[in-house]
């Protein structure tokens, strides 16, 4: 059972780097998307449209993370880019 164990420790990981390196770092990349919009008005519909990619990004780097890492959900509120407006 060593190896199944290892594996296991291995989908952990790799669900917390996703959740603790990965997340925040698309999350920060909206973020930036936001600040763009707001310095240059005339790439609201540009960003609008790339922001709803990083969101489709965001939730499935979430639901990869939970797969790999089955733990309670938290009660916090769920962040995406387009909620920095």
């Amino acid at each position: 059972m060593p190896k199944a164990r290892s594996s296991q420790s291995t989908l952990e990981h790799a669900g917390k780097v996703l959740h603790d390196d990965i997340g925040p770092l698309l999350s920060g990349a909206g973020l930036r998307l936001q600040l763009l919009r707001m310095d240059y008005p005339d790439t609201a519909e540009r960003v609008r449209e790339v922001t709803e990619t990083l969101d489709q990004a965001i939730d499935r780097v979430r639901e990869l993370s939970q797969e790999l890492r089955p733990r309670k959900r938290s009660v916090g509120p769920r962040m995406h880019a387009k909620e920095h407006k």
